[in-house]
C-alpha cells in the first residue's frame, strides 16, 4: 500500500502538479506517522493511505485526496497547524482542521459542519469500520452502532449511497443477532473464507454476514449462501498470490474433490453446528461439499480448457 496505488486511481486529466502534491502529501505525513502503529500492528500509514484510496476511488478531486491522507496529522502528530497550511494552502488545513474539529461536536449538530469534512469523516469510518476486528468486542459494538444510526444515514444525505451501503453492511454484520436457523449458513460462509487471503477474510464474511442478516427468509438466506460459495473458488483465485493460484489451479486441473483439503474445517462447522440444531448439521453436511464442487466445475469450464 504506496503513494503509487492512490495515483494509479487518478483520472487521465488529473493534472502533473496535482499527482505532485499528493506524493508532497503523502510523504509528509509518513514522516510525522513514522514509527506509530495501528492495532492491526500494520504501519500507521496504511490507514491514511486507505483512506485517500477510497476518495479516489470515489471520484474526488486532489484537494480531498490530500486532506484524506493528512487527515491525522492534527490530531494524531506532532503537527502545527501553521506548518500544514504552509505546506499545503489554506484549503487542505482547513479541511484538516475541520475534520479534528469535528469530534467536539453533538451528533445533532453535524449538519452545521462542511460537507467536504464531513465526506472525509466518513471515507475515515469505512476504513476504520473495513478493519474494526482489531479493537476490543464492546468498542465494535459501539462503533457499529454509531455507524448504523448515524454514518449511513449522513452518507445518504450526502449522495454517497455506495458508501452508506457498505457502512451498514459492515455494522450490521458486526450487530448481527441473526436467528438460529441462520447460524449453519454463518458458519458456512466462515468456512469458505478460508480460501480467501488471511487479509481479505474479515472483511468478505463481515460483507456478506451483513446481507444475510438483512434476508427475511431461510430458503433467501440458502440461496444467498448457494450463490457466495460457488463464486468463492472464482474469488479465491483473484485476491491470491502466485503460490495458492497454483495450488488452485493444481486443484482445478486434477481429479480431487473441491472440498477433500478443508475436511477438517468441514468437519468441525458439521459439529458446531450440530449443538444448536441438528438437522442444520445435516443439511451442512450434505450441502457444502457439493455446493464447492459446483463452484470448481465452473472455473474448469471456463479457465482450465482455456490453457
Amino acid at each position: 500500500m504506496t503513494v503509487d496505488s492512490i495515483i494509479s486511481r487518478l483520472p487521465a486529466e488529473t493534472t502533473d502538479s496535482e499527482r505532485e502534491r499528493i506524493r508532497r502529501a503523502h510523504a509528509f505525513a509518513a514522516r510525522l506517522h513514522d514509527g506509530r502503529r495501528r492495532h492491526s500492528g500494520d504501519p500507521f500509514i496504511t490507514h491514511p493511505v486507505a483512506v485517500a484510496e477510497i476518495a479516489a476511488d470515489a471520484g474526488l478531486d486532489a484537494q480531498m485526496i490530500c486532506a484524506a491522507l493528512l487527515h491525522d496529522v492534527l490530531s494524531d502528530a506532532d503537527c502545527d497547524e501553521a506548518d500544514l497550511n504552509f505546506e499545503f494552502g489554506d484549503e487542505i488545513a482547513s479541511l484538516v482542521r475541520g475534520l479534528t474539529d469535528l469530534e467536539a461536536l453533538e451528533p445533532a449538530d453535524l449538519h452545521t459542519a462542511d460537507e467536504r469534512v464531513l465526506t472525509l469523516k466518513l471515507l475515515d469510518r469505512l476504513h476504520n469500520m473495513q478493519t474494526l476486528q482489531y479493537v476490543d468486542q464492546q468498542k465494535q459494538l459501539t462503533k457499529s452502532q454509531e455507524t448504523l444510526e448515524l454514518m449511513t444515514p449522513l452518507a445518504v444525505r450526502l449522495g454517497l449511497n455506495h458508501i452508506a451501503d457498505e457502512l451498514e453492511t459492515l455494522a450490521r454484520a458486526r450487530l448481527n443477532t441473526s436467528p438460529q436457523g441462520a447460524r449453519a449458513s454463518a458458519r458456512a460462509l466462515a468456512c469458505a473464507t478460508a480460501l480467501l487471503p488471511r487479509a481479505a477474510r474479515s472483511r468478505y464474511l463481515e460483507e456478506w454476514l451483513g446481507e444475510l442478516d438483512a434476508l427475511p427468509t431461510r430458503k433467501d438466506r440458502i440461496l444467498f449462501t448457494w450463490h457466495v460459495l460457488v463464486s468463492v473458488p472464482h474469488l479465491a483465485l483473484l485476491l491470491r498470490n502466485s503460490t495458492w493460484i497454483a495450488a488452485l489451479r493444481w486443484i482445478l486441473s486434477s481429479n480431487v474433490r473441491t472440498w477433500t483439503p478443508l475436511l477438517a474445517l468441514l468437519g468441525w462447522i458439521t459439529a458446531e453446528t450440530a449443538k444448536d440444531n441438528l438437522g442444520e448439521a445435516v443439511v451442512v453436511l450434505i450441502t457444502l461439499p457439493p455446493v464447492l464442487n459446483a463452484g470448481v466445475k465452473w472455473l474448469r469450464t471456463r479457465f482450465v480448457h482455456q490453457e
